[in-house]
């Protein structure tokens, strides 16, 4: 039992016994050898003491009283807390061979003895303060490291002052219109500033009654500038004399600057033609007005863009890029033998190049986003250009596409099934709904006599054709004509003429800019950068309008080359021009002020079979189909805007026919132009054409379709199997066009454009975000910065375990022939095997202490006579461990019982340190 006044704390485990049995040899003295017991293990006691050890053997130690202490017991150094008796000074008892009256005792004739392990305690250098140092230096280094890779945009927002707020010179200023005779106006605004103490500044240049007050305090009256605010402005609110005033506020403007360091800026005369002027696109007027193409997303179809280059790189959007090629997020292109694949960054430069930078050219959209999706540079499939075609389309506005089938004169193709597919659902849903905007060049097989309505892409109502004119507006003689081509727009020409100067790539022999790049190819980029200006002062016109703005704008340019029609609606088109030459300052004023054109209506005829032979010239074959307003009356349609045919013929020589498609105006448009090189005997299947000729005409009346074949007799004649004809358009009148037509020339002084006017857009579809890979730029900063953490990290716990590991920890003493283990920490264990007598425990940390597990084991002794021998059953007592002691389990006592010689006979075999009793 524990002594009064000691705690719960301190109570030893329940009392448990150890049997002993002993046979004496002749010869040996029971006072030979006593018990012994250690008075160096730990106590139970406070936090300055070592951790103590409720063992059961010390209470099994305790001698009865009225015994006598062996000489060879050693004296006790006094009494500790709740522990033994010291035994009393006189001889052991004889071994009688009764277990009851051994009971009690332990007798140990075996030297040396294994004493219980010791433990001492170790003063850790790692401390719990400076592990909350670190701790602390760990996060302040990460905010370090956040700082400068965070967006600023999403770090300016919450202490600074809004734009404006400040009074002008650091000082709280009015200006204030008064209303007084015009002798009395200095009086008054004398009087005026005095009562509101102000200082009168005098007045705003040469705007009679307008005056500058401001605030001007002493050191010592100075008062808050809110109070000072509400002061003026109920003054001046009441005052009879002021018409109106308005505190000053620091206006953020920015310098509007056409003179660009771009070293090959001055050779882009498309973009501001010094040697011929008027003969470019006309944009400077809409830069002044700080209209750049910003908010606004161009991607590049092509053979892929080298986004490093210095004149792209700032305006890439990785967001909004991908390579289908290698099917992968980067769309940099991979140099080829014949040193090609650059014709996309040429393409994007011409669009965004960055200006002032002292590198090359400037785009004509520079202030917009430049992607790229790489798709020609390999095998081309159906599948890939309809991915490309709705590739990343709620990122990307508008798809510059400067390719198409070849153009040799004999080839008729276009998308399949899936690619038209692809081209309708961009319309639909790309940009929320609003629709994504294809440009297409027309081709370059003008040599070849090839017309564009045999390229399917340009002959797509859901696409923008643009075809090129030289520095002179005439037909390149690359050129293709068509009846469905919208626009033209400038691009190199003959060897004569100066071509188009844009970025190139670096890679291989490319310098990174390039003055030779011409053909359609560049005039298509240079509509896509202005329908990017577009965007940014209307953001929410949508396909058809951009179609409309074009038609309705576009300056007609006379060329020698180009025959002009003009249709019911007032429109003039030609085959070679389109409906004329696209320029920037008309398309940027009229979608300032474009509300947006009816939905869009169509009608489709039955599929009409004919079956009729198409006979040689100078017969013809025409065949008709009337449209009724009845059959408009379902879908609402009024006015036209494509009109399409589609046909099936058969013909051994499918380049001797012309096709000609007369609307009910009498507007003819070639569709089907012949084409010398194109031998096919196939003719064509299911082929649509199409024509924007009776763009804005009454839908209503007879459509004639004439077929003409110039070949001779020697071939077969040609049969018309079947036709069908498409009408696509809308509700609106001819006098609302003409109305459209006539505020669109009103907003041509640029009125509109330099002001804060504004139409209302509306929100456009949700559509949901689309599924993607592309790992961004915040992206990789986050992995950064966790990587970096896991080093850190990594370098701190290495620090902590350097410092603790021979500095925190148990040392175990283990003597003689005991096998002692040490457990920590889910089974990892040692042993210590006799003769290593000291060992440090490498405890990483203090509490690990707690984890530490302690089995002492005795070797067995042989079993042999059993009168003989001595033998002692050990039990293994559950001794609970405090919070910051460590739990042991004893497997044997401190010292075993006396054995007989044979026993220790064969331990000396076994030890040759154990010795006779």
């Amino acid at each position: 039992m524990p002594e009064p006044g000691h705690d719960e704390r301190r109570k030893r485990p329940p009392f448990r016994q150890l049997a002993v049995r002993c046979a004496l040899p002749q010869g040996c003295q029971p006072g030979g050898q006593g018990p012994s017991w250690d008075r160096s293990l730990p106590r139970l006691g406070g936090a300055s003491e070592p951790p103590r050890l409720g063992f059961p053997w010390e209470r099994i130690c305790a001698v009865p009283e009225g015994s006598v202490a062996s000489p060879g017991v050693p004296a006790s150094p006094g009494r500790s807390r709740g522990a033994l008796r010291d035994p009393p000074a006189r001889p052991w008892p004889p071994c009688s061979g009764s277990e009851e009256a051994l009971t009690g005792f332990i007798f140990c004739c075996l030297q040396p003895a294994c004493l219980m392990p010791h433990w001492k305690r170790r003063v850790p250098l790692w401390s719990a303060g400076m592990e909350a140092t670190l701790c602390i230096h760990t996060c302040l280094w990460l905010s370090a490291a956040w700082v400068p890779l965070a967006s600023s945009d999403g770090l300016a927002g919450g202490g600074e002052r809004a734009p404006g707020t400040e009074a002008r010179h650091g000082k709280l200023t009015w200006a204030v219109s008064l209303d007084a005779p015009e002798e009395e106006l200095e009086q008054r605004a004398e009087e005026l500033a005095r009562t509101a103490g102000l200082v009168n500044m005098g007045r705003v240049g040469e705007l009679k009654g307008h005056y500058l007050f401001t605030y001007q305090p002493d050191a010592h009256t100075a008062s808050e500038p809110e109070a000072i605010r509400r002061s003026v402005d109920t003054l001046f609110t009441q005052h009879d004399s002021v018409r109106w005033h308005s505190e000053q506020k620091l206006l953020k403007r920015s310098k509007r600057s056409l003179h660009f360091n771009d070293p090959k800026y001055p050779q882009q005369w498309h973009l501001n033609n010094r040697k011929s002027p008027g003969k470019d696109i006309n944009v400077t007027g809409v830069w002044e007005r700080n209209v750049t193409g910003h908010g606004v997303t161009v991607v590049v179809v092509d053979d892929g863009v080298e986004y490093t280059i210095k004149d792209i790189q700032p305006n890439y959007s990785p967001e909004g890029s991908y390579d289908l090629n290698s099917n992968d997020p980067d769309p940099m292109p991979h140099p080829d033998e014949e040193n090609g694949n650059h014709h996309g960054t040429r393409c994007a430069g011409e669009i965004a190049a960055v200006p002032n930078n002292s590198f090359c050219t400037v785009g004509v959209a520079y202030g917009s986003r430049i992607a790229g999706i790489r798709v020609l540079d390999g095998p081309l499939t159906d599948s890939m250009e309809a991915i490309a075609f709705n590739k990343h389309y709620q990122i990307n506005d508008i798809y510059s596409c400067s390719w198409g089938p070849d153009d040799d004169g004999k080839t008729v193709d276009g998308p399949h099934q899936l690619g038209k597919a692809a081209l309708q659902h961009g319309v639909i849903a790309g940009r929320r709904g609003f629709g994504s905007i294809f440009v297409v060049a027309s081709g370059n097989g003008g040599q070849h006599s090839d017309n564009c309505n045999y390229d399917g892409y340009a002959n797509s109502i859901y696409t923008v054709t643009i075809g090129a004119v030289d520095e002179t507006g005439s037909m390149p003689f690359y050129a293709e004509e068509c009846a469905s081509m919208l626009a033209v727009t400038f691009s190199g020409g003959d060897k004569m003429m100066r071509s188009i100067v844009t970025t190139d790539w670096d890679l291989q022999k490319g310098t990174g800019c390039t003055e030779g790049h011409t053909g359609t190819s560049a005039a298509a980029p240079l509509a896509a950068g202005m329908i990017a200006l577009m965007l940014q002062v209307r953001p929410c016109l949508t396909w058809r309008d951009v179609q409309h703005i074009i038609v309705f704008t576009t300056t007609k340019y006379e060329d020698r080359h180009a025959k002009w029609d003009i249709n019911q609606a007032g429109f003039s088109h030609s085959h070679q021009h389109g409906f004329g030459l696209l320029n920037a300052w008309r398309l940027v004023n009229a979608a300032k002020i474009w509300e947006s054109v009816p939905y869009l209506a169509s009608y489709v005829s039955p599929a009409l079979k004919e079956g009729r032979s198409i006979p040689l010239l100078p017969q013809e074959l025409e065949v008709t189909w009337n449209v009724t307003t009845a059959d408009l009356q379902l879908s609402g349609m009024r006015t036209l805007e494509h009109v399409a045919v589609t046909v099936t013929i058969t013909h051994p020589r499918r380049g001797n026919l012309e096709i000609r498609l007369f609307c009910p105006s009498g507007m003819m448009s070639l569709i089907g132009t012949t084409r010398s090189m194109d031998s096919d005997p196939n003719g064509f299947a299911d082929w649509t054409f199409s024509t924007v000729r009776c763009w804005g005409e009454e839908a209503q009346g007879t459509y004639r379709l004439v077929i003409r074949d110039i070949g001779d007799e020697s071939l077969r004649p040609g049969t018309l199997k079947q036709w069908q004809l498409t009408l696509y358009g809308s509700s609106w009148s001819p006098a609302e066009m003409k109305e459209r037509q006539r505020l669109l020339e009103e907003a041509m002084s640029g009125q509109y454009l330099s002001s804060d006017f504004s139409l209302p857009c509306p929100p456009g579809l949700e559509i949901p975000e689309e599924q993607r890979y592309t790992i961004t730029a915040n992206t990789l900063k986050t992995l950064l910065l966790l990587g970096c953490f896991a080093v850190f990290w990594t370098f701190y716990y290495m620090l902590e375990v350097c410092l603790t590991r021979n500095n925190v920890g148990l040392d175990l003493t283990c003597n003689g022939s005991t096998v002692c283990k040490w457990y920590q920490q889910g089974g990892k264990h040692r042993a210590l095997e006799s003769g290593l007598e000291m060992e440090s425990v490498p405890l990483y940390r203090e509490k690990d202490i707690e984890d530490v597990e302690m089995d002492c084991e005795h070797p067995e002794p042989a079993q042999e006579d059993e009168g003989e021998e001595g033998s002692w059953t050990p039990t293994r007592p559950n001794i609970p461990s405090s919070s910051r002691a460590a739990s042991f389990h004893e497997a044997a006592p401190a010292g075993a019982g006396y054995l007989g010689r044979e026993v220790t006979a064969q331990l000396l075999s076994e030890d040759r340190e154990h010795q006779k009793c």
